[in-house]
């Protein structure tokens, strides 16, 4: 970690910016520099401790995924944050299939830098959402992610060429993705998440080890008589990090049939690497 803050202080040619809770997008990350080994990997999440963010690279990615048909929170707040002057290509990776509007919403935070994303694309990871869906079987996560490796190396070679990707919404899409779902955004933003927040609770299954408080990205929470608590007064980022990183499948949340559904987290990521957001 100590050699990835010296180096930030340096020019270098890629800087691949992430937010990921359950894996998936920090899986997605990884992917992307093992196809540009020169790309620094700098998680969001930690990166906003700093009272300033200064990309020092001529290309930057950011990589994130979907929640209530937009980018997280933490996204928004770092692209509010960032400068970009030093850099010539922008292109951001959403690790779910979104309207376009969710890029065109990011521009609109980059146009106060006279910024805007060169290229954008987003395609399916494996379901984690479970207070709507149940996670897929294993058959449907190995196909998912073996898709999902063949689009990474079509991106990555329009990202090397540094070309413009931007596709349009069709017209027929128009009334959903920019009248029908900005109201869903925000009932989910202003009113399901905020209540989700408080309802997260452990059942019997629970053995104090303490992994909840270690991947939770928003230091909400604490262990306490070996038991979590999830402090009121800190916002969460509702990346379900806690819920699908609990080795004992105890973490749920009230009236949301949590109980009888699966758990995922990419396979490749582990609690560390979780965790490691955190300590940038």
């Amino acid at each position: 970690m100590l050699a990835l803050k010296r180096r930030l202080n340096e020019f270098v040619e890629m800087e691949i910016y992430y937010f990921s809770g359950t894996g998936n997008s920090l899986y997605i990350a990884k992917e992307m520099k093992k196809r540009f080994p020169e790309a620094i990997l700098i998680p969001i999440i930690g990166i906003l401790k700093n009272k300033e963010i200064k990309a020092k690279a001529k290309i930057v990615g950011i990589i994130f995924p979907i929640h209530a048909f937009t980018f997280p929170w933490p996204v928004k707040k770092f692209l509010q944050m960032i400068d970009l002057r030093q850099t010539s290509y922008i292109y951001a990776i959403a690790t779910r299939v979104c309207f376009i509007k969710v890029f065109s919403d990011i521009n609109k935070l980059l146009k106060k830098q006279k910024k805007a994303l060169d290229a954008y694309f987003s395609f399916e990871m494996p379901e984690n959402y479970i207070p709507l869906f149940d996670v897929y079987p294993m058959d449907k996560i190995v196909k998912t992610e073996l898709e999902a490796k063949k689009k990474l190396d079509s991106i990555a070679d329009i990202v090397k060429k540094r070309e413009t990707k931007q596709s349009k919404n069709r017209k027929r899409w128009f009334l959903f993705s920019h009248i029908l779902y900005p109201i869903i955004t925000t009932w989910f933003q202003k009113i399901r998440f905020p209540d989700m927040g408080r309802s997260f609770y452990i059942d019997s299954n629970c053995m104090g080890c303490g992994t909840c408080e270690k991947v939770c990205l928003s230091n909400k929470i604490r262990i306490s008589d070996n038991r979590p608590y999830w402090l009121p007064e800190i916002k969460c980022t509702y990346c379900f990090a806690c819920i699908h990183y609990c080795p004992c499948r105890a973490i749920q949340l009230k009236n949301r049939k949590t109980l009888k559904r699966g758990r995922y987290h990419h396979s490749a990521i582990t609690v560390k690497d979780i965790m490691e957001q955190k300590r940038y």
